[in-house]
């Protein structure tokens, strides 16, 4: 089936961010010839609009970035880019919105118009938002939008969804505390970063934990940096980690936390 060589031939070209030369090459010529029009709102995106004569339309995206991994699969069709992999799914994604689009191509009527969006830097954030502040969406009256995302556990031949929310919205947290280092045996000279860092943890974390169990959430780090050696108060600290919510108020509530603990 075609949508199989696509995805095949999308995982040989794996690229990052938003430099997706070759990706958005191959996404436009599968395009090319249905009935559609093809555009890129920013460089290396690509819409195809299928136009049936009403006044909203719907929206459909699928994303195209890859990974910085080195693939050690050797699958017939592994990647050619040394160091870039599609690890998450992404050439799947847009092999199965590239299969949408030829069955659009193939209706007379439907009770929208259709959008489809083929987007980079997922993966390094930012990507949608490039493309939402263009006002393509406006433009074409898109009412709502949907995507996928391949689940490797689920059963072949299931889909799964669930009522309201189903993916989360996700952030970057990125924290910086620069204090003043001092030798250890006059730690009162100095202002230990590594001492404000952990508060700034603990704090952080107590505020996310005092939410109902209910709430599906998630405010963590995975990485905490500091100081350069044993003998001296450190003076500096970075803690990164993700922060994700469904609601837009658990959202606000955990960017304040943040702040708070700051």
């Amino acid at each position: 089936m075609q949508i199989f060589r696509d995805r095949q031939a999308l995982h040989e070209i794996p690229e990052l961010g938003l430099e997706l030369p070759k990706t958005a090459a191959y996404v436009k010529n599968a395009l090319a010839g249905l009935n559609c029009r093809v555009f890129s709102p920013i460089e290396h995106a690509v819409c195809a609009y299928f136009d049936f004569g009403k006044e909203t339309a719907i929206g459909f995206r699928a994303d195209m970035d890859a990974l910085p991994i080195e693939e050690k699969t050797e699958l017939e069709f592994a990647s050619h880019h040394p160091g870039k992999m599609h690890a998450c799914g992404h050439d799947g994604h847009t092999a199965i919105l590239l299969e949408l689009a030829r069955r659009l191509s193939e209706k007379k009527d439907l009770p929208h118009n259709v959008l489809l969006v083929f987007q980079g830097a997922e993966e390094t954030t930012g990507g949608a938002r490039d493309i939402c502040e263009t006002g393509v969406m406006k433009q074409h009256h898109v009412e709502a939008i949907f995507g996928l995302h391949i689940w490797p556990e689920l059963t072949a031949g299931e889909v799964f969804s669930r009522a309201n929310e189903l993916m989360a919205r996700s952030c970057e947290v990125d924290i910086e505390i620069t204090g003043k280092s001092a030798h250890i045996g006059k730690a009162s000279e100095g202002l230990d970063a590594l001492k404000a860092g952990m508060l700034f943890y603990t704090r952080a974390r107590e505020r996310e934990q005092a939410l109902p169990e209910n709430v599906y959430r998630i405010l963590n780090f995975g990485f905490f940096e500091s100081g350069t050696v044993r003998n001296a108060i450190s003076r500096k600290t970075v803690l990164k980690g993700s922060m994700r919510s469904y609601q837009d108020e658990i959202h606000r509530y955990l960017r304040e936390a943040l702040f708070e603990a700051a």
